[in-house]
């Protein structure tokens, strides 16, 4: 004999079940993706601080360096679909001569909504550097 009520009737509870289930893992993977996008990010910004530093490492003068860091800085976060608000490219010129180094640093601020694609809220700083040194023969003031 089996009894019967309203506490007994389980009808539907697997289906509830089922659906916390999905939406649980939807979420993990949801937040799995947007971590990998934040380190691929990550990755583009070291790439974007690496080739400016090179670009100003050619250069012979300091301002002409400082100009071509934040041109191909610009350019290479672009061409890469970064989206930066308040987007800060330093480049420290101080031991710009042969056999001397260029460091350029990129500061960017960056929406998660823009980053992940998804509705997420907040932004993330991110921050990369590179340096370079100056070919002896080619670079230097």
């Amino acid at each position: 004999m089996s009894v019967q009520g309203p506490l007994s009737d389980r009808r539907g509870v697997l289906s509830l079940e089922f659906a916390l289930v999905v939406v649980g893992v939807l979420g993990a993977l949801m937040l799995v993706a947007a971590s990998w996008r934040l380190g691929q990010t990550r990755g583009e910004m070291r790439d974007a601080a690496a080739e400016a530093a090179r670009a100003a490492s050619l250069r012979q003068h300091p301002p002409a360096a400082t100009e071509a860091a934040e041109r191909v800085a610009l350019a290479t976060l672009g061409r890469r679909a970064v989206r930066c608000s308040g987007l800060d490219v330093r480049t420290d010129v101080r031991a710009l001569r042969p056999g001397g180094s260029v460091s350029v640093t990129i500061r960017c601020v960056t929406r998660l909504e823009d980053l992940t694609l998804l509705r997420m809220p907040g932004s993330v700083r991110l921050e990369a550097t590179a340096t370079e040194v100056v070919d002896r023969r080619r670079g230097g003031a």
